[in-house]
């Protein structure tokens, strides 16, 4: 009987795990009076982790394996390995700050005197790196270096490089740049991206894998599929509730928003690892059509941006029989019969051994906008710009810097014809979600500024700084009640389970 009642109670426990714990940078806070356990319950507790294990390591669910890793925390917190996999967790979770898993390596370090293993050395340098705290990134990934396979030099010296030049991008930060989060209106706790903005900034078009009406658990992240979302702006920096896109342009597969011409009547999309093009009719958009085998290959083609008079296409291919490594930046121009020749590599200057990825055009098509891991991204993608010369040639792509990009993601960056805003999205931290849509604003250094006619060095509006009073989109009306009947049986099984316990005492 009070096996049963300690496995029921763990059960509980390990679903709502927050309820246990509160997570620092610093230091890892255990739950308060926690009963000690017989060796049959500590083996009930290392089964939870061996689900956590095959949740993480086989099926690829950190979000998951959570509720199965720290609902055993309190009672293993000295085990240097769980340690190190909960900080792992946090650093492939999609819906944590990677900052977190700080803590838990510092941990695993600390209780592992003997010997550290070049893994979670590299691992703490990770997250100290996602943190932006370059010189403690530096000093681990340093010491890891020190024991990492040979296979494994390669990979962490691109880190060292990463944090180096995000060390020095950082402390030359680009002045009068406002970066603002559109909000809980828009961005989710899941992932949003890639935005396709009309010309007068007021139809966005979005990617995001949010559920929508599921019964299932929608924080299994393979259950999600990628879906169009369309909103409207409503006022200076409110927009409409994001509403699914019906058929054709969604299905039940995943479907992509890609780009949208400058005059919003052209949209293409990625469907099944190749690029479509919709039409639009009044406010209707006609069934997608794949494009010819001249772009699409039996590869994946993931994005793709036209030039304003729509006879040059830019897409990114995988390619693998013309590709520098990885996805690469192709281009493909229309003959005089009307028909996509044959797409060409842009070459060793704008592609990498990495992946390029989110290729976008100024109005004048003499400017490439692209997110690139390679050139001296400061850690994942970073969007990059290039200029084409009277020959056709492209320039060595620049960086474009702190505070538009950061050690995580940046991508599918889109520029607004007046040069002065733009929109992208990024997982950096205060989102919302595992990645959010942004607006950027470079304001003219030549002009005053009305904002109290002083120069801004740089702001950024994240979830944290907006003043809103929007109500979540995904509410859960039994949530309360659901909170009130868990509190009410664990404080039950709690009391049961030590009431047993100095019975049989």
């Amino acid at each position: 009987m009070k096996q049963f009642y300690f496995s029921l109670y763990i059960i509980i426990f390990s679903i709502n795990f927050t309820w246990a714990q509160e997570t620092t940078k610093d230091s890892v806070n255990l739950t308060q009076n926690m009963v000690s356990l017989s060796e049959s319950d500590m083996t009930f507790v290392k089964r939870l982790i061996t689900l956590g294990d095959s949740l993480f390591f086989e099926l690829n669910q950190p979000d998951e394996a959570f509720k199965y890793y720290l609902g055993g925390y309190d009672y293993l917190a000295e085990d240097p390995t769980l340690n190190m996999k909960i900080g792992q967790c946090f650093l492939a979770s999609v819906t944590e700050e990677k900052s977190n898993a700080i803590p838990y390596l510092l941990k695993a370090i600390e209780l592992n005197h003997e010997k550290h293993a070049p893994d979670v050395l590299y691992y703490l340098g990770q997250a100290y790196h996602f943190d932006e705290q370059w010189d403690n990134a530096l000093i681990y990934y340093n010491k890891a270096k020190v024991n990492m396979a040979k296979n494994e030099l390669r990979k962490i010296n691109k880190r060292i490089e990463e944090v180096t030049y995000g060390k020095k991008a950082y402390s030359e930060i680009q002045k009068n740049i406002i970066i603002r989060n559109l909000g809980p209106q828009v961005n989710s706790k899941y992932s949003d991206f890639c935005p396709l903005v009309d010309a007068v900034e007021k139809d966005l078009f979005f990617t995001s894998r949010r559920h929508e009406f599921r019964s299932d658990n929608p924080d299994i992240r393979t259950h999600l599929s990628e879906n169009i979302y369309f909103s409207q702006k409503q006022d200076f920096k409110n927009w409409s509730n994001p509403q699914p896109l019906k058929d054709p342009l969604n299905y039940d597969g995943h479907t992509a928003t890609v780009s949208i011409s400058m005059d919003g009547s052209e949209m293409i999309l990625f469907r099944e690892g190749n690029l479509y093009i919709s039409y639009r009719e009044d406010t209707l958009w006609t069934k997608p059509k794949k494009l010819p085998n001249t772009i699409n290959s039996v590869y994946v083609e993931t994005s793709a941006c036209l030039n304003y008079s729509m006879d040059t296409l830019y897409y990114v291919s995988s390619n693998e029989e013309l590709s520098m490594g990885g996805l690469d930046i192709f281009m493909s121009v229309k003959g005089d019969d009307g028909r996509w020749k044959k797409g060409k590599s842009l070459g060793h200057i704008i592609n990498t051994e990495y992946d390029e990825e989110g290729v976008a055009l100024s109005r004048d098509g003499n400017t490439l906008y692209f997110s690139s891991r390679g050139h001296d991204s400061m850690g994942g993608y970073d969007v990059f710009k290039s200029t084409k010369d009277f020959q056709g040639n492209w320039s060595k792509p620049v960086n474009l810097g702190a505070p538009i990009n950061t050690p995580h993601d940046d991508v599918y960056f889109m520029m607004r014809a007046n040069g002065r805003h733009a929109y992208y999205s990024s997982s950096r931290k205060g989102g919302y979600g595992e990645k959010d849509i942004y607006r950027i604003t470079i304001i003219d250094h030549k002009k005053e500024l009305s904002i109290a006619k002083k120069e801004i060095d740089f702001l950024l509006l994240d979830k944290d700084s907006l003043n809103t009073s929007f109500a979540p989109k995904d509410i859960d009306h039994l949530k309360e009640v659901r909170e009130t009947a868990l509190n009410a049986t664990v404080d039950l099984l709690k009391t049961i389970f030590q009431v047993s316990t100095s019975k049989i005492e």
